[in-house]
């Protein structure tokens, strides 16, 4: 064979030579170097066993979920903890030592693929149907799994130890545990149409269990001896009081039996009593050993009886005298606690309901409707509509006389206190010294205003699009250029400072401070319509889309059809305008990065200006309500998340009041508009019956790459034609 030549199979020391041959010719001096010369004693990689996976999977719920120090720790001292929390594992003994960088990169792997299937399993539960288990759910999961990211999940084992954890646990609303009649209101039921919010049922109800805090931990973990000695004592005296009473009522009836067995000729009547006292002795459920002491001592107890009177009067000093100082030390905490009497303040409440009714709703206000407004974030009407539904419905906001006849706080002052705590995220006792409530009053006053607004607007302004609504998002999208868009799409993140430290890990990510994510869906009116709530803030956007609801209707068929043509193209499928994190789906339009031509100038500038509407709706919402901007100081999640929910039911309420002020869309006369293209399909049945290939078909349209590609072409095509002619975009 030519030496200058090489085959497929050689290997790059073999190429060198060859090329060398080749360049300088030398054939006969050139240097050899053949690949018996190569090192050959590289390590054969390692695979990953399912027990490898679960003991690294225990290794790192064990040590990020440290109550004391959790997260807060450098990364390389964090993943040698790991590592040695996972050689010291018995399920890998006797195997080679893993180092903190596989570790490491073994994680990132399994949590990568578990955060995916998480949500391909949340879709599966919310599309369950009747008649199928939960193994159905789970294959359902993974053809989910396997057609979004085209291939298998291979880690099945690892999703089974992570699903039941707080980052990955179920994702539970309204869809997956309301029933075919009508839902009644509770503390875990959310809005079917437009909003979701994370919960935990069954047996993830165990994971999401608050922790215990950094100071109740290491107050846990340094608990003093002294206390545990004296208990210790105080048990064993105890026991040993009980065996000697045990003793001390078994002696006479062992006198009597004694002296019933030396007798020779019994009368009946003792030989009556004589049996009962056996078969009282021999059914006795002491141990044998107490027994046979007792009837030793019942046989010689002439000769101990000295003895026994000297450990009875030890016995008895001691144990009366430990159980003295015992009973005296409690109370006297008792008589201290007694001693520590509620401070009682006479707020003059009736006082505080005049001032209140005096400066806002009188006839003759102190201050003017635009200060109302300012400090209220509403109009006076609307929010006269809030304080009268919620007397009207909830016992709590109605005024009732104490036992005294005393009337209670008015319903104004109830209302008016959350409404401050909600706009201004004060502490609830800011608003003593004005309204005249404690702190304590306050809160609650905060979480009952918050259910009563869930549970009687929550309906209306939390709904899904109807047919009207949908027809006046898509003639307005067309009129800004995007015929079949309905909104905008993003992700915004609320700090919660009180997270436990157990959590941090889960909750947080970039700034170091946990977060929890909000998923919204806003229009141009700033109305939003829909919004899931609850993700742990390490997700992106993309994996809290892949645990949203969003397309739930679509997919079932429960969504109106919709119909609209784009550079002489029809569409059936309506969008929403997304930045670039979002994936390439038929469902999504993103913007051009760094574009040359003036198409895609064009386009890229209209698509930015038309997906502000949700940024938009976020800085409203969070400057309407500072509570949601400042850092969540309650300690309940699930408390945080109704806030947040009644937060986007006041403002949407205010949405609807003020809209037709600030738009600068007349949509008034759209229904008579004959050049619209983009229209909803009234007699499209949304009752149809579900079945899987129907949705597995519907899933498929909606993440088309291909359809997308040919969509946003379209729409690039289209603004030039609509804009291009009137702007130099050069």
């Amino acid at each position: 064979m030519d030496s200058n030549s090489y085959t497929p199979f050689g290997n790059f020391v073999d190429l060198l030579n060859s090329q060398q041959d080749t360049v300088f010719g030398y054939v006969q001096d050139s240097v050899k170097v053949s690949s018996s010369q190569v090192p050959a004693d590289r390590k054969e990689r390692r695979v990953w066993s399912p027990v490898d996976d679960v003991a690294l999977i225990s290794a790192w719920q064990n040590t990020s979920k440290d109550p004391v120090v959790a997260n807060e720790q450098r990364a390389g001292k964090f993943w040698k903890r790991i590592a040695a929390y996972f050689a010291a594992s018995l399920k890998v003994a006797g195997s080679e030592t893993r180092q903190p960088l596989h570790c490491k990169q073994r994680w990132q792997k399994i949590n990568d693929q578990v955060n995916k299937f998480c949500g391909a399993y949340e879709s599966a539960t919310r599309e369950k149907s009747s008649g199928q288990n939960e193994n159905d759910v789970l294959k359902h999961a993974h053809e989910i799994y396997y057609n979004n990211h085209k291939k298998k999940f291979t880690l099945e084992h690892a999703w089974k130890e992570l699903r039941n954890d707080q980052k990955w646990c179920e994702l539970c609303s309204s869809k997956t545990t309301a029933s075919g009649k009508k839902r009644k209101f509770d503390e875990s039921a959310q809005s079917a149409s437009s909003y979701a919010f994370e919960t935990t049922t069954g047996e993830a109800e165990q994971a999401t269990m608050r922790p215990l805090g950094v100071k109740a931990s290491k107050r846990h973990g340094k608990k003093t001896m002294g206390d545990g000695k004296a208990l210790d004592e105080l048990e064993s005296m105890w026991r040993i009081r009980k065996e000697d009473l045990a003793v001390k009522e078994r002696m006479p009836k062992m006198k009597l039996l004694d002296s019933l067995v030396g007798k020779a000729d019994l009368p009946e009547y003792e030989e009556d009593l004589k049996k009962k006292l056996i078969d009282e002795l021999m059914s006795c459920e002491l141990e044998y050993n107490l027994l046979e002491d007792s009837v030793v001592v019942g046989r010689h107890w002439m000769n101990h009886d000295l003895e026994d009177d000297i450990f009875d009067q030890h016995c008895d000093q001691y144990f009366d005298r430990y159980f003295e100082n015992v009973v005296n030390n409690y109370g006297d905490k008792q008589e201290e606690r007694r001693r520590k009497k509620r401070a009682y303040i006479e707020r003059n409440r009736e006082a505080g309901n005049l001032q209140l009714w005096n400066d806002y709703f009188s006839d003759t206000p102190t201050y003017p409707d635009n200060i109302f407004r300012r400090r209220f974030r509403m109009n006076k009407l609307l929010f006269m509509k809030i304080v009268d539904r919620l007397s009207n419905e909830m016992e709590f906001f109605q005024q009732k006389p104490d036992g005294l006849g005393r009337l209670g706080l008015s319903t104004l002052q109830k209302c008016t206190a959350a409404i401050r705590v909600l706009a201004y995220g004060h502490a609830a006792d800011a608003v003593d010294e004005y309204l005249r409530l404690g702190a304590t009053t306050t809160r609650s006053c905060l979480e009952q205003f918050v259910e009563g607004i869930i549970k009687n607007f929550s309906d209306e302004y939390l709904r899904k699009p109807t047919p009207a609504d949908l027809q006046r998002l898509l003639y307005i999208g067309e009129h800004r250029g995007f015929p079949g868009m309905i909104g905008s799409i993003d992700c915004m993140h609320w700090e919660w400072k009180n997270c436990p430290t157990a959590w941090k890990g889960q909750y947080s990510r970039g700034s170091g401070k946990p977060t929890i994510v909000l998923e919204a869906v806003a229009s141009y009116d700033l109305w939003i319509w829909h919004a899931f709530f609850g993700p742990p803030g390490t997700l992106n956007d993309i994996n809290v889309l892949d645990r949203s609801p969003v397309f739930d209707d679509i997919i079932k068929g429960h969504a109106p059809q919709v119909t609209y043509s784009v550079n002489g193209r029809e569409y059936h499928l309506a969008y929403y305008l997304a930045d670039g994190i979002y994936p390439k789906w038929a469902t999504f339009i993103q913007s051009i990065p760094i574009p040359q031509r003036p198409k895609a100038v064009l386009f890229a500038q209209h698509q930015e200006a038309a997906r502000k509407d949700v940024e938009r709706a976020f800085g409203v919402l969070q400057a309407r309500f500072a509570i949601v901007k400042n850092p969540a100081l309650f300690w309940d999640k699930v408390k945080i998340g109704k806030i947040m929910r009644a937060c986007i039911i006041l403002h949407n309420m205010i949405v609807e009041d003020e809209r037709d002020g600030y738009t600068q869309y007349d949509v008034s006369e759209f229904q008579q508009e004959h050049n619209v293209s983009s229209h909803v399909d009234l007699t499209y049945s949304t009752d149809t019956p579900t079945n899987i290939a129907n949705m597995m078909g519907v899933r498929t349209r909606i993440r088309d790459r291909q359809m997308h590609h040919q969509l946003k072409a379209d729409l690039v095509e289209h603004i030039w034609c609509k804009f291009g002619r009137d702007e130099d975009n050069n």
